[in-house]
């Protein structure tokens, strides 16, 4: 338990310290948070397979888990909480040294009462770290997907950190367009291989229209997807 505590010290004390001396990097980060009503006759497996199905078409690395949930589903579904390990700890004080931009990437959602959660990340090298959690809420008409990320992506740097990214968005394009691309793709597999009928209920930055529907919506080069 000390070790731990010491190698988190160390790691805070070093992020606060680095951020005056690296002037010519920066990164910026955003928070986004979306939710669909997902209305399907089917099963619960179908539609964490026809999830799976979307994601892994943009992000390999992730971990899911199926908790039992034995309540009967609620009338009106659960949606995702966001937390702080941090908080009232006894490195809250420290963690005020830390940039505002670097601290939200501490925050950590919580899917109480989901069937089906999933913690993925997608990472460019030296350019782009996203990183999402799915939570499957069910309720007595349906389900819910609430949809969490943080996309931090780099600017500046040496001149090798700028090539390299040049090089890296030629290949893979840019990767900030690819965190809606993730997600549309997500819902468009959902509603398609469980026949599922999808409403977006609320998001920030707001959907604007219904992409998911939208077949010809498959490379991240449409800017109007999101409303700013």
């Amino acid at each position: 338990m000390k070790r731990s505590l010491y190698i988190m010290t160390a790691a805070v004390s070093a992020l606060a310290m680095a951020a005056p001396a690296s002037a010519r990097d920066s990164a910026r980060v955003n928070e986004f948070y979306h939710i669909f009503d997902i209305q399907t006759s089917a099963t619960k497996s179908q539609v964490i397979k026809a999830t799976l199905d979307g994601m892994v078409n943009n992000i390999a690395d992730s971990e899911t888990i199926t908790p039992i949930v034995l309540d009967q589903p609620p009338e009106q579904p659960r949606r995702f909480t966001l937390s702080n390990p941090f908080e009232n700890s006894p490195m809250a004080g420290m963690m005020a040294m830390v940039p505002a931009a670097q601290l939200a990437q501490f925050k950590v959602a919580k899917c109480d009462g989901a069937i089906w959660i999933a913690n993925a990340n997608r990472k460019v090298h030296g350019s782009q770290n996203l990183r999402l959690t799915l939570c499957l809420f069910p309720y007595s008409k349906g389900y819910q997907m609430d949809v969490y990320g943080i996309d931090s992506t780099a600017r500046g740097g040496a001149l090798s950190d700028m090539i390299g990214r040049a090089i890296g968005n030629a290949i893979v394009g840019d990767p900030s367009k690819w965190t809606n691309k993730t997600v549309v793709d997500i819902i468009r597999s959902i509603r398609t291989r469980a026949a599922a009928r999808i409403t977006y209920v609320e998001g920030q930055p707001a959907f604007e229209g219904t992409p998911w529907e939208d077949q010809s919506y498959a490379l991240p080069t449409n800017e109007k997807t999101v409303k700013d």
